[in-house]
């Protein structure tokens, strides 16, 4: 399916150089505008200045992808890292996903599996309690 344009194109501006608005070929020179004068150079110093900035900024910091993996990640002083579900979370997830996937004894993983199982119960039911405890504070 070929899709036509109802208005006229003048890809000639793309190639090379700049078209001006009444349509006559400019030279496309940096440091030029349309009509031929100058740019200001305290204007093209600002605009180096910035580019300059950026790339500074880009190499310190990193890319995009970095940052957001940096701020994805928590903080060690993150009080959510070192909560009763953060800790039966992973006491779950050794129990479920690690445990199985390790080359020891069926009977070293049930044992293990069993351990990790009254732990998790532990802390739930110590969790149930000081929620408890909670509630009957004034």
């Amino acid at each position: 399916m070929r899709v036509i344009s109802e208005r006229p194109h003048d890809d000639t501006r793309l190639r090379t150089g700049t078209v001006s608005h009444s349509g006559e070929r400019g030279g496309g020179h940096v440091g030029e505008i349309e009509s031929g004068k100058p740019v200001d150079p305290e204007r093209q110093a600002d605009f180096a200045r910035a580019v300059e900035d950026s790339q500074a900024r880009r190499q310190q910091e990193g890319t995009l992808r970095e940052r957001v993996e940096r701020l994805a990640q928590p903080s060690p002083s993150d009080p959510s890292l070192y909560g009763n579900e953060r800790s039966i979370e992973l006491l779950q997830h050794v129990a479920e996903v690690v445990l199985p996937g390790m080359d020891v004894s069926p009977e070293i993983a049930d044992l293990a599996v069993q351990m990790i199982n009254e732990e998790v119960t532990q802390r739930l039911e110590w969790a149930a309690r000081r929620t408890e405890a909670e509630e009957y504070e004034p």
